[in-house]
């Protein structure tokens, strides 16, 4: 008898197959819509550095599904966006570089430049939440903070007097309390991430919760602006599949359907 799962293509189930033996660098997930008719998703989280072997595979799967969905950080509309990308994406850059291109980028990017079919970004939305500008700030300071304090650290090797001495003990005293506040209250906060007051504890978890569900809310809007394109791929971080599973399942009505 047809499953939902049928709906993919021999070549898209052979390249998720081949992408769950390898779970360092992917996790895969199908999610079948409401309805008679239900439209199937593949979540597809990534490591957003992998080896080469793991991005060519990414890719085949990008070139499978005609139609995709991908996180994206709308850092242009969220306080200090913009400074929390570049704090983020540049440790990658630096790893890539370190190994002289033997670590290769993020799935996401494959999709965006695939030539064929559609892709979109999944956490467009006319207005961020709160949440999202406050995580945005707190990491923003917090990465800041700590890359100031190596940096400050490193100087003082070569800086006579111990002219620094009095701005690395501040940077330090500060990358100390914020380190405490994430052991103490992170995970509380992610336990807790059901609820929507729970970044109140601890401002990072908003970067899963709240993007989760923009994540889920932008998926359901693909799939009903493009009702005939066939199954969805949606291309995300791998901390972000089981809340946005949870989204699709809890508020929209989908299901989740056994892979392999």
């Amino acid at each position: 008898m047809p499953t939902t799962a049928d709906a993919l293509t021999p070549g898209a189930r052979a390249a998720l197959l081949r992408a769950h033996q390898m779970p360092l660098s992917y996790a895969v997930r199908l999610l079948a819509g409401p309805g008679p008719e239900a439209r199937l998703v593949v979540a597809l989280g990534e490591a957003h550095v992998k080896l080469a072997p793991a991005a060519a595979l990414g890719r085949e799967v990008v070139e499978e599904v005609a139609l995709r969905g991908v996180e994206t950080f709308q850092a242009k509309q969220i306080l200090a966006g913009g400074v929390l990308r570049w704090l983020i994406y540049l440790p990658r850059l630096a790893l890539r570089a370190l190994t002289l291109g033997a670590v290769k980028g993020s799935t996401i990017v494959e999709a965006k430049q695939a030539s064929h079919g559609h892709t979109e970004e999944l956490e467009r939305t006319a207005r961020a939440p709160l949440s999202l500008h406050v995580a945005s700030l707190y990491m923003s300071v917090m990465f800041a903070t700590f890359f100031a304090h190596l940096a400050v650290a490193a100087l003082r090797l070569v800086v006579p007097g111990g002219a620094l001495d009095g701005l690395d003990a501040a940077l330090l005293q500060v990358t100390v309390a914020m380190q405490w506040h994430m052991v103490l209250l992170l995970p509380p906060a992610l336990l807790l991430r059901r609820y929507p007051w729970s970044w109140l504890l601890h401002p990072m978890a908003a970067i899963l919760t709240a993007r989760d569900t923009l994540m889920a809310d932008g998926t359901v809007r693909m799939l009903a602006d493009h009702p005939d394109a066939g199954p969805a791929l949606a291309v995300m971080g791998r901390a972000h599949l089981p809340g946005f599973e949870r989204e699709l399942c809890e508020r929209h009505g989908f299901r989740r359907v056994e892979f392999p």
